[in-house]
């Protein structure tokens, strides 16, 4: 099969076409759709101004989106919420080993490869994100392949339900990293700091521990 395909596409791109045809762009789409099928797509709060959506499969991150929202800095803090923000720019990466074995299985130019790429993206998942979101003016403007391979991942931990803010502080204390009089300011100035950074704290330490750090 990946010979026949490379046939394919050999002939299809000695040809010079102009614009992508639609025998390569079936091809593409088809690696693309077996690769990703099974994939779990985690949404990762940050602040209110980023958000993330990791794409993991089998343990192992194969591609991931992150948004940048618009912050003021010309004032005190900037509490608005995301939905109050605009959108800055939208990055989506792909790790070495994923976009190797692309360009492996389906040999062609890399910025053909990336438009078709992009172009799948938005017609498989960027609507979904935008659903998540609760917007429609979410998009995609930069495409990055990384130097290294997946990192592992998995579902982000969640706030239980019976964890009272003291047992969070306590929590975040521990770590050794803020002391009482910086949590205080902190969550003044930016209400709910406390759960996002004992939240960031769980999953950190979960992280090292699938690790073996």
């Amino acid at each position: 099969m990946r010979n026949l395909i490379k046939l394919i596409l050999e002939d299809e791109v000695s040809r010079k076409y102009a614009k992508p045809t639609p025998k390569v762009e079936q091809l593409v789409y088809k690696w693309l759709n077996k690769y990703f099928d099974g994939v779990q797509m985690y949404h990762k709060k940050h602040y209110e101004s980023t958000h993330s959506f990791e794409f993991c499969k089998n343990g192992k991150q194969i591609l991931d989106v992150t948004l940048y929202f618009h912050t003021d800095y010309s004032g005190d803090e900037d509490r608005r919420k995301t939905e109050e923000r605009s959108l800055d720019r939208g990055i989506m990466g792909v790790p070495k080993n994923v976009f190797d074995d692309l360009t492996t299985d389906l040999p062609m130019r890399v910025s053909y490869l990336k438009y078709l790429f992009e172009e799948w993206f938005d017609d498989t998942y960027l609507g979904e994100i935008q659903k998540k979101m609760g917007r429609n003016d979410i998009y995609i403007d930069e495409f990055d392949v990384y130097n290294s391979d997946g990192d592992i991942c998995f579902p982000p931990i969640t706030k239980p339900d019976d964890v009272t803010e003291e047992e969070m502080i306590e929590y975040i204390l521990k770590a050794g990293r803020y002391k009482m009089k910086d949590i205080l300011w902190w969550e003044e100035r930016l209400p709910g700091w406390i759960e996002q950074t004992y939240l960031e704290q769980l999953n950190g330490a979960e992280y090292r521990r699938l690790k073996g750090q």
